[in-house]
């Protein structure tokens, strides 16, 4: 990995389907971090520009078109260019997937930090609205992964398309109740509080059984993402910044092939 730590500064934007998370690369870690909802920073991201221009690069990853747009018309206005993240605009993480442009940005980002930062083979796991495993290897990159509903999606589901289930935020509730729910709601929170995190113990030994039959052993379980505090896996490590991260070091590593070919 190359020392990145004397890059000039970076703002590195994640633009997530419940939240934005933005945070500023330097000295080789993620400092000054803010997070709002995706529909708040529509209406901020022309402060947040106007906050950091003239300071550095600004990079970005989207997963939402809508909140993109808002972002890219405020560099518009402003002449200003930023490095989108796309599984086709790098070019040292390998990617084995047929469809490349269908894999999202965040993955990208989260996949580009663990292949230069750990042991491989690795997989990550993004617990967010949407939970995500991404298998990265010495010699394939990003290899693939799995898509599954992250927790407050199952609750909302359920809260949708169902009659009487009432809506349940887990920001909002106690995690510590008995397992055996006395009322409506103690029932819905005890089937994430203790389903989901044998759920994804499941879907993580599918994962290793399969690279053991390709001759690969897992060397790395990595876990980022709002819930990944909540279903810490016995073994996993938990870097809250990977997409950030991984953002700012495809950016460099963006800056330096240009700078090569020239």
């Amino acid at each position: 990995m190359k020392n990145t730590a004397l890059a000039c500064p970076i703002l590195c934007i994640d633009i997530g389907n419940t939240t934005c998370r933005s945070g500023v690369w330097s000295d080789g870690g993620i400092s000054q971090e803010k997070t709002v909802s995706t529909n708040e920073f529509k209406s901020c991201v022309g402060t947040w520009i106007d906050e950091w221009k003239g300071k550095g690069k600004i990079a970005f990853c989207s997963v939402v078109p809508e909140a993109e747009k808002c972002l890219q018309l405020q560099l518009d206005s402003r002449n200003l260019q930023a490095f989108r993240l796309t599984a086709l605009n790098q070019s040292l993480l390998p990617v084995k997937y047929p469809k490349p442009e269908e894999i999202g940005a965040d993955r990208i980002a989260n996949s580009f930090a663990v292949f230069q930062k750990y042991d491989l083979p690795a997989v990550v796991i993004d617990l967010g609205t949407a939970t995500t495993f991404d298998v990265v290897t010495e010699s394939d990159g990003y290899k693939g992964g799995v898509i599954l509903p992250g927790p407050q999606g199952m609750l909302d589901y359920l809260g949708n398309k169902t009659a009487l289930l009432p809506q349940v935020e887990l920001t909002k509730i106690s995690r510590s109740g008995r397992a055996i729910g006395q009322n409506t709601q103690a029932a819905l929170v005890s089937g994430i509080i203790h389903g989901y995190l044998p759920m994804i113990q499941g879907v993580l030994g599918a994962i290793k059984s399969e690279l053991e039959q390709e001759g690969e052993i897992l060397q790395s379980v990595v876990q980022t993402g709002g819930e990944s505090k909540n279903f810490h896996l016995e073994g996993a490590t938990i870097h809250p910044n990977l997409t950030l991260e991984g953002l700012a070091l495809a950016c460099l590593e963006q800056q330096a092939s240009v700078a090569h070919e020239c």
